[in-house]
């Protein structure tokens, strides 16, 4: 088969640009496989890459130009006979399948019903979100065939835009299953604390994410005075920092989180780490609550999350019912460690999350393509 990748970027750095990377790298194995992005910076022997520039600043346009790049670049693929061709969200118009990684119109209402009306007026006038908007309603209903990244995002599509359900597979994000591993622990664990200045008796929760606000870094850092002293929080993203110091200084466990910045060995990370907390208002997905399992950790993340679909409470992670309650954070986390459940939660974790590798989320993807071929 002949397929077609949309990707902005083309690495495994974020989100979206990894799951396009980890399908493509399996996909070439036995297919041709054809890579439309602004930037190709994970390199896969055997991919056909067409690497156009767009705008990058401001978003707005960033997001537009990059739309308006791909058509074209469809149009030229299809014309030479290209079999299907897979879109991300909103990199372009005119795709045969659009994975939805979130639903847009969903997100501004959910975090708007919290922030308040401020919010909600302020984000109509905001040229990105208007922009995503549009290319989201066009390309849900012209698509031939939407793949959502877990059941959530689809029931957000369905609400918001009434999109019949069959169109809709609901494919979860894969994991790599290789790299994230509990094994690390013993090739990274010891060093990696020492680097930081964590000690062995330490009890290590992890954080990681690009938007501290709204993956609710805030209510973990509140929640550590109520915690024993020895628990401390590695705070792993790129996000400016100043205000959350500022919040650790004056609850005074500003000596208990160490922030690291963004970091491109995060496997190593989890292997530093004794759980891992996300309590996000909003996440259609999330791979590094995935990631987590893998590693071995137990995850205290929010039920509404994507990725907390595959967690049984109680069994092999702990979910919470509110992304804004630090008492709860605490309650949940302190559950965990008072009663020596980590260790067992963690190998549960990764039982679960063998089930969704990156092979599995190939071949289902492959089935989806097939379809949109025959039909």
């Amino acid at each position: 088969m002949r397929i077609g990748l949309t990707s902005t970027v083309f690495n495994k750095q974020g989100g979206i640009a990894r799951y396009v990377v980890e399908l493509a790298e399996r996909f070439v194995e036995h297919h041709q496989v054809h890579i439309l992005t602004s930037r190709y910076e994970s390199h896969i022997e055997g991919a056909i890459v067409h690497e156009d520039p767009i705008l990058w600043s401001p978003i707005s346009l960033q997001v537009a130009s990059n739309a308006l790049k791909n058509i074209s670049a469809i149009k030229r693929l299809r014309k030479s006979g290209i079999d299907v061709i897979n879109s991300q969200g909103a990199d372009a118009l005119n795709s045969d399948v659009v994975t939805m990684h979130s639903c847009q119109k969903a997100a501004v209402k959910i975090i708007g019903g919290e922030k308040g009306l401020s919010y909600t007026i302020l984000k109509s006038l905001e040229p990105r979100s208007n922009i995503v908007l549009v290319i989201e309603k066009h390309v849900l209903n012209h698509s031939k065939k939407i793949i959502a990244v877990s059941n959530s995002v689809k029931k957000d599509l369905v609400r918001e835009y009434r999109i019949p359900e069959g169109k809709i597979e609901v494919i979860h994000n894969g994991v790599n299953l290789e790299e994230f591993n509990p094994d690390n622990k013993k090739k990274y664990r010891t060093a990696l604390r020492k680097q930081h200045g964590f000690d062995e008796n330490d009890t290590v929760l992890m954080f990681s994410g690009r938007e501290f606000k709204r993956k609710g870094l805030r209510y973990v850092i509140e929640a550590l005075p109520e915690l024993r002293k020895n628990v401390k929080l590695l705070v792993v993203g790129g996000a400016d920092k100043s205000e959350y110091e500022a919040l650790s200084n004056r609850l005074g466990v500003k000596d208990r989180v160490m922030f690291v910045g963004h970091r491109n060995n995060i496997s190593e990370y989890y292997s530093a780490s004794d759980a891992f907390i996300l309590p996000t208002a909003y996440e259609p997905f999330g791979l590094v609550i995935t990631e987590a399992m893998a590693s071995g950790l137990p995850v205290v993340a929010t039920r509404t999350s994507g990725a907390a679909e595959l967690i049984t409470d109680g069994t092999d992670g702990m979910l919470l019912e509110s992304p804004y309650d630090a008492r709860e954070v605490a309650e949940k986390v302190r559950y965990v460690l008072d009663n020596n459940l980590a260790d067992g939660m963690g190998s549960r974790a990764r039982k679960t999350v063998e089930k969704y590798s990156w092979n599995s989320a190939a071949e289902k993807t492959l089935a989806v393509y097939e379809s949109v071929k025959r039909g």
